[in-house]
């Protein structure tokens, strides 16, 4: 058996062509067959040294990561673009459109690159990288290559958990490896505003989680050009996004009255009906009963879908001064020509729109509302495309006011329907994040957009004495990879999706897990979105060949392709529930069970009869308590130990 396994490695190695070390695939690949021994690169191009700095330093650290041996025997890389426009991307806002393409030809005496811009030139020295074995020799190949999608991306969110500007940085390093071209940023959320805003310094002041010397961890004006001018470099656009006017809570620290139903409580379900379970459906008005009356609603005390509650109260002019102020104050900070304005999980009844006791709520209730408010804030952008979640073209009866070039990040599902929905209203601009396949903290602590099979196996589940925990696992790389980002589409319809992206919602995410919740998983999505080709049996192979590459070259701690994100040990909370957060009048909860909740009330009673899902309406529950288990401040990034390179 062990000489039977040796042969059948020594035979895979020995079949092995040029596109075996190569993520993503690119279009074209030519092997010619052969490999040289190398001293080293020596990298000369019509841009200049500069602009491709950051591509050439990635490149002669993955020649000493895979055992190359230096020598004054370099091998010698002509990187160069076109004469005529080569020089057209000189900054971020450039990005966005410009020609991606590349082609790569290495001979024995040295490579050539050739493409319009700096961006295919970085993005042909990291294909070179690649090509590198693990003795440091290098393969020779002739590659002509160029992204299927031209938007192919991922999203961080800062507000449930902090992350440093190393930890981003980290993060964008590994998205250029991959070839994903855009960061969008969740900065701030009803948790936390990590945000230095000069303006209105109390919001940070009180709203910033805090380190363990009672410093602030917020981003600085500079820290966020920092962050863009350094994604600049690795091809890699920053898109911000400014939540509204759900998940606004945190704005009421400047103003308690800009902010409708702040830290209400509980924030969800507060009991159960007597007579039967009430179902929270979403109906037109003529459909709608008060069919509780009978008892508490179901779920009439829900105001938000995490705590703390809180949405600005978009009837008032000045919270719509104040937001235009923060969208021209911090949104100048980016140099991308898009900028998000959220408008996901809008809740109807914080603004009052219907009484606490219907279960259902009229779809058409906010309206009115929300009409008004898009009207407005079209004219705060300054010039720059709009950018929303799905809700903002299906959900408030705005469509017409926004306008058709808006890019629309979908995430509600089935993916298709809500396109052929969107498209149907005339938007021309989509790119896909389909929570139940690329929300990448669907997990054993995140199971609401799990499937039923990730639900359930494996079967293991943490053991937290008096915890709710859950088996399961998350989206692992094969789900993710396999999503088909066009099927049910026409040929129209099809036209209108521009890429895809990973999203990292992080309740349940802290630094020292950061690195593997998103990699080598994120990888999987920038193949799809890159190459557009199915899986097959080599894809698993070149997916950990690469994931090595991400742990020596990178310093990102990647998880192992047979990870399930079923062993992390504790259900971790948003950094809001650290602290003061344990007893915040904000974070109790009417509902019971979801993972990492507490089993019995704050009074340490049981749940109620006849569903065991609720607790006693005057005590409640506490969303936060199992954050008592773990200090966020101790839970950092811890550099990763070499792995072997495969081949």
């Amino acid at each position: 058996m062990q000489l039977l396994s040796i042969l059948s490695i020594a035979t895979a190695v020995s079949a092995l062509t040029a596109s075996d070390y190569l993520w993503p695939l690119p279009q074209s690949v030519v092997d010619k067959n052969k490999s040289i021994t190398i001293g080293g690169f020596t990298v000369t191009s019509n841009l200049g040294a500069a602009p491709i700095a950051a591509a050439v330093a990635s490149l002669n650290t993955a020649f000493t990561a895979k055992g190359g041996k230096a020598s004054s025997t370099k091998f010698k890389v002509t990187a160069n673009v076109d004469a005529n426009n080569g020089w057209s991307v000189t900054g971020p806002q450039n990005l966005p459109g410009a020609n991606e393409a590349y082609t790569l030809d290495i001979t024995e005496t040295g490579a050539t690159i050739t493409a319009a811009n700096q961006i295919g030139i970085k993005y042909a020295l990291q294909s070179l990288s690649q090509l590198i074995t693990k003795d440091g020799k290098l393969v020779l190949a002739k590659i002509d290559d160029k992204p299927a999608f031209p938007y192919r991306g991922f999203m961080l969110d800062t507000a449930r958990n902090f992350f440093t500007v190393d930890d981003i940085k980290r993060i964008l390093d590994g998205l250029a490896a991959s070839k994903l071209n855009v960061f969008h940023w969740h900065i701030y959320d009803s948790q936390s505003f990590p945000i230095v805003w000069d303006r209105y310094p109390v919001v940070h002041q009180k709203a910033a989680f805090k380190n363990k010397d009672g410093s602030i961890k917020a981003y600085t004006k500079k820290d966020v050009q920092d962050i863009v001018k350094y994604a600049f470099e690795r091809n890699i656009r920053v898109i911000p996004e400014f939540e509204t006017p759900g998940h606004n809570a945190v704005l009421g620290h400047i103003d308690a009255s800009l902010i409708s139903s702040w830290n209400h409580s509980p924030w969800d379900g507060n009991s159960f009906a007597n007579n039967a379970m009430c179902s929270n459906q979403t109906v037109p008005v003529s459909s709608v009963t008060n069919d509780c009356v009978g008892g508490v609603a179901w779920w009439g005390r829900q105001y938000c879908n995490q705590p703390p509650c809180g949405q600005l109260d978009v009837r008032q002019e000045k919270a719509l001064v104040v937001l235009d102020q923060l969208i021209n104050d911090i949104g100048s900070w980016f140099s991308d020509p898009v900028l998000h304005v959220g408008h996901d999980e809008v809740n109807t009844r914080a603004y009052g729109l219907v009484p606490d006791n219907w279960d259902s709520v009229p779809a058409d209730a906010i309206t009115p509302l929300m009409r008004n408010f898009d009207s407005r804030l079209v004219g705060m952008l300054g010039g720059k495309t709009l950018a929303a979640w799905d809700e903002i073209a299906t959900d408030f009866g705005s469509d017409d006011l926004i306008p058709k070039d808006s890019l629309i990040t979908l995430w509600q599902g089935p993916s298709a329907d809500k396109v052929k929905t969107i498209v149907s209203k005339g938007f021309k601009n989509i790119v896909l994040a389909p929570s139940d396949s690329y929300y990448l903290d669907c997990s054993p602590s995140a199971r609401w957009c799990s499937s039923d099979y990730e639900r359930n196996f494996p079967e293991d589940k943490y053991d937290i004495p008096g915890f709710a925990t859950f088996s399961g696992q998350w989206h692992n790389w094969t789900l993710i990879y396999d999503f088909e980002p066009l099927a049910g589409l026409s040929t129209a319809e099809a036209a209108t999706i521009k890429g895809g992206f990973g999203a990292l919602w992080t309740e349940t995410v802290k630094r020292h897990n950061v690195d593997r919740y998103i990699f080598p998983r994120v990888a999987a999505i920038a193949e799809r979105y890159w190459s557009n080709i199915k899986r097959n049996d080599a894809t698993a192979t070149r997916l950990d060949r690469f994931r090595s590459s991400l742990v020596n070259e990178k310093g990102i701690a990647a998880a192992d392709l047979s990870y399930l994100g079923n062993k992390e040990g504790v259900v971790y909370r948003t950094e809001y529930c650290d602290g003061a957060g344990l007893t915040a009048p904000g974070q109790k909860t009417g509902e019971c069970c979801f993972a990492g909740q507490k089993k019995t009330d704050s009074n340490g009673g049981p749940l109620l009869n006849p569903y065991g899902s609720h607790f006693d309406p005057k005590v409640n529950g506490d969303y936060c308590a199992i954050a008592a288990l773990y200090k966020t401040n101790d839970l950092v990034y811890t550099k990763p130990a070499p792995v072997a390179y495969q081949y």
